[in-house]
């Protein structure tokens, strides 16, 4: 327990345990180290940035600094699926309130249906309006506001719409084995020299060298594309469709209109997404905390990028 926690729960800001910060440090660092798929992308190196902020946990003199630095050194990782959740009096956003409930209306021949999360399973709902009404000649999902929730609530109900065994991103996370990284720490124990002559004799290739080095610098990944829908799904609506998106369209919401995108499903149209989806490791810290570190790298099953860019809409707004 935290020592500013006192036996009550209740915050004590006189007192510091700097073990327990330090501890929190270094939990976070440990983990983002073991699961942080986007490493070949950051400016500078992650065990010297903990170098850096385990001088200013030992430095820092007040509560609220300390949960303001353990938020800016998972800000610096540059993910919106990394961060820094301080205790709730520490906090400066506002309570999270549960999204409406999903809507629809139906006017001309137009179905809209608006989803505002995918915290629950929303595909009973979807599946009855695309049943009870008749003459559907578009469906329009509109989830530009839509906070995500969990992926796979989205994507039953995009099964209503797709068919079959179906891809919406390529995916990586780290791959290695406790053997593959002792086997490259050893073999980077020697000398560039030595490395060169290595290869000079035959003794190992270039790229034996290259893997050992992703290995130790946390940036050997493995490759896949995720997999959604089964052999056995068939589409109840297979007409015109459209999805809106904005900028409030985050997380899991992405993952759903990427369904539509990467399958030629659906028309994109409104303003690019958040930019930020992933699978966040969950870390509970001792000085009341909670940190969460994405753990899976995401990209367009085409390839396109759009973590921290957001899912460019087939139709802008306003053209």
């Amino acid at each position: 327990m935290c020592a500013k926690c006192g036996d009550g729960g209740h915050p004590n800001i006189e007192k510091l345990d700097k073990a327990d910060m330090v501890y929190d440090l270094s939990a976070v660092w440990s983990v983002a180290k073991e699961v942080f798929p986007y490493f070949d992308r950051l400016p500078f190196d992650w065990d010297e940035q903990y170098r850096k902020y385990l001088g200013k946990v030992i430095d820092v003199e007040d509560t609220s600094a300390f949960h303001d630095l353990m938020e800016e050194f998972l800000s610096s990782l540059n993910d919106g699926h990394t961060k820094y959740i301080p205790p709730a009096e520490f906090r400066r956003s506002a309570p999270f309130s549960r999204p409406a409930k999903p809507s629809f209306s139906f006017s001309d021949g137009v179905l809209t249906i608006k989803i505002n999360e995918f915290i629950a399973d929303h595909s009973a709902y979807v599946r009855n309006l695309l049943e009870e009404n008749d003459g559907i000649s578009l469906v329009r999902l509109d989830i530009r506001d839509n906070i995500g929730g969990n992926t796979y609530y989205g994507a039953k109900v995009a099964e209503l719409f797709i068919s079959g065994v179906f891809h919406a991103c390529r995916k990586w996370t780290q791959a290695y084995k406790a053997s593959d990284f002792a086997g490259a720490s050893q073999l980077l124990s020697d000398s560039e020299e030595t490395l060169q002559e290595y290869i000079r004799n035959g003794l190992i290739t270039e790229n034996e060298l290259a893997e050992a080095r992703r290995i130790i610098s946390r940036t050997n990944y493995k490759e896949y594309e995720d997999s959604w829908g089964s052999e056995k799904n068939k589409a109840i609506y297979d007409g015109p469709m459209e999805v809106l998106v904005s900028n409030n369209t985050i997380s899991a919401a992405e993952d759903f209109a990427a369904m539509f995108r990467s399958n030629r499903r659906a028309v994109l149209i409104g303003e690019p997404t958040y930019g930020s989806t992933g699978t966040p490791c969950m870390v509970n810290l001792r000085c009341g905390g909670r940190a969460q570190v994405v753990s899976v790298g995401y990209r367009l099953l085409d390839g396109t990028e759009f973590i921290g860019k957001g899912i460019i809409p087939d139709v802008l707004k306003g053209q």
